[in-house]
């Protein structure tokens, strides 16, 4: 088993006992102390969607990361320390310009730069999911959830 399975696999049973013990205790401890009417959609909906999504990942991670994905080749930032450093650089940079241009330019630019970095397979369907996912995680999370993301210059 690779590296990237075991982490995957790590990852897939933390998300299944967040999802299990961790989450449900949050939704018990707010109705104890009395401070679920704060939540408009639950205290519990974030919790339960960042745990789905992480063991939705971490299985997608385990299924597509078997020997001969090991050996693939592709862009030279895919193996090593430095593309996880250059991708940690990447997030801060997005990090800090979510708070001065606003979350939906900001998400839009660090999407174009991932895929510029990582050589996208699809130029097209990388243009069209630069624009679509941050719009519609822009979306869901403030109509949806009521969540007030950074609204910068220029949105």
């Amino acid at each position: 088993m690779t590296a990237t399975r075991v982490v995957a696999l790590v990852c897939c049973l933390a998300s299944i006992y967040f999802l299990a013990v961790l989450v449900p205790e949050v939704g018990a401890s707010a109705a104890a102390m009395g401070t679920g009417d704060f939540y408009s959609v639950g205290p519990t909906a974030l919790p339960n969607f960042a745990g789905v999504m992480t063991l939705l990942l971490g299985l997608g991670v385990f299924v597509t990361s078997g020997p001969v994905a090991a050996d693939g080749g592709g862009s030279p930032f895919t193996r090593g320390l430095v593309p996880g450093v250059i991708f940690t650089a990447m997030l801060v940079v997005y990090a800090v310009a979510m708070l001065s241009i606003g979350f939906l330019a900001a998400s839009v630019l660090f999407l174009a730069v991932v895929f510029i970095v990582y050589r996208a397979a699809s130029w097209p369907i990388a243009l069209v999911l630069t624009i679509v996912v941050p719009v519609l995680v822009d979306q869901v999370l403030r109509k949806l959830f009521l969540i007030p993301l950074p609204s910068g210059i220029w949105f």
